[in-house]
């Protein structure tokens, strides 16, 4: 009798589970979005050490580069932006290893955030491409569900799955395309976005992420995935993968004859991220 009972209490608890509703679009989008609002604050100032392993791959024997940086993400006038300063290429050191943007901004001034903006700088060279450069940040994707850029989109959702424990929704996105239109990540190459942020219905955080970018010279295709900090009490990026394509004319000789050749370039990578570590940081605060 006790095996009958408990029998149909799991079985009642399952049909419970598979009939649940689904969430209506609307209250996951403002969910996400508040969430995004907030965690632009609250992850500001969050680094995280980048292993980031780069090939370029339009050749049959891409050799891998294995980059070490600090990536820093800090919130630029509302919006959430990771700074990636290098320190070691192969294992081989290119500047003395210290957190040299935390350290420049924990008491900002404009002098100070200049510097960092040169620290990027310095070490932008070893992503061997513009579409490296602009499209690799963990938290670009972010930018497409916020509150002031969802009527710039069209939504919808796109299933669910489990991911750090929790039931999170595919919500698909694809920006509104229109003729002579500047996109949202207004690179000089203005590309077009559509992808998919996998969402918790219930808190609006973000569990993972995947961009893809397209424009006349380039093609980009970014997922990164969080994970939750006990110590910091955040979900942090955890990993990403990658895949940049860059076309670029050259005015070579093309088999045609006379005229402009087509030179394309593929690169690969993948990126873990670890040892998140925090201290607030607030541009409002910077003095002259």
């Amino acid at each position: 009798m006790v095996r009958t009972v408990l029998v149909a209490t799991i079985v009642a608890g399952t049909l419970v589970h598979a009939s649940a509703p689904e969430p209506g679009l609307p209250d996951v989008l403002g969910k996400a979005a508040e969430y995004v609002a907030q965690y632009r604050t609250k992850a500001s100032g969050l680094s995280v050490e980048e292993q980031m392993l780069l090939s370029e791959v339009t050749t049959g024997r891409p050799v891998p580069r294995r980059l070490a940086s600090d990536l820093v993400l800090i919130n630029v006038q509302e919006r959430l932006t990771g700074y990636r300063d290098p320190y070691s290429i192969d294992t081989r050191a290119v500047r003395e290893r210290q957190p040299r943007i935390i350290k420049a901004l924990a008491d900002p001034t404009m002098a100070a955030w200049q510097q960092v903006q040169g620290f990027v700088k310095e070490g932008a060279y070893l992503l061997m491409s513009n579409a490296v450069l602009w499209y690799s940040d963990p938290v670009l994707a972010l930018r497409f569900i916020e509150k002031e850029h969802q009527p710039r989109m069209t939504y919808k959702l796109e299933g669910r799955k489990k991911m750090n424990g929790v039931e999170v929704h595919g919500v698909g996105f694809k920006e509104n395309r229109e003729e002579r239109k500047v996109y949202l990540i207004d690179t000089p190459d203005n590309p077009n976005a559509s992808g998919r942020i996998w969402v918790d219905a219930a808190t609006g955080a973000v569990h993972q992420t995947e961009l893809w970018l397209q424009s006349d010279t380039a093609v980009a295709r970014v997922t990164v995935n969080y994970a939750p900090d006990a110590k910091l009490n955040l979900l942090v990026p955890r990993d990403a993968s990658h895949t940049f394509e860059m076309r670029e004319t050259t005015g070579a000789i093309t088999n045609m004859g006379s005229g402009n050749g087509v030179r394309s370039m593929k690169f690969e990578s993948n990126a873990k991220y670890s040892n998140a570590q925090y201290t607030p940081i607030d541009l409002g605060k910077i003095t002259k």
